[in-house]
């Protein structure tokens, strides 16, 4: 998706459209992380993960795990010699 920057001061900004705003929970003043990726040069804006809530694992986390050993399942039953090999 192609964004506009906009000047900010004596900085510039990139604006974020509604969807991507309402899909991360975005909001003004939050944190993010902004990089370069040293392979390719592009530049990357990461929310990041809570991992905890209110002294619990957050929901968002739990269910990335749970979709990660979901999917690597059968890895990591041949990791622990309990696959079919």
């Amino acid at each position: 998706m192609k964004r506009k920057l906009v000047r900010v001061g004596n900085s510039l900004a990139v604006t974020l459209p509604h969807d991507l705003v309402k899909e991360f929970a975005l909001r003004p003043g939050m944190e993010v992380d902004a990089t370069v990726d040293p392979r390719d040069g592009s530049f990357v804006v990461r929310t990041g993960v809570k991992l905890f809530e209110e002294g619990e694992v957050s929901t968002r986390y739990r269910k990335m795990v749970d979709l990660l050993v979901e999917e690597r399942r059968d890895l990591y039953q041949r990791l622990a010699g309990g696959g079919d090999d």
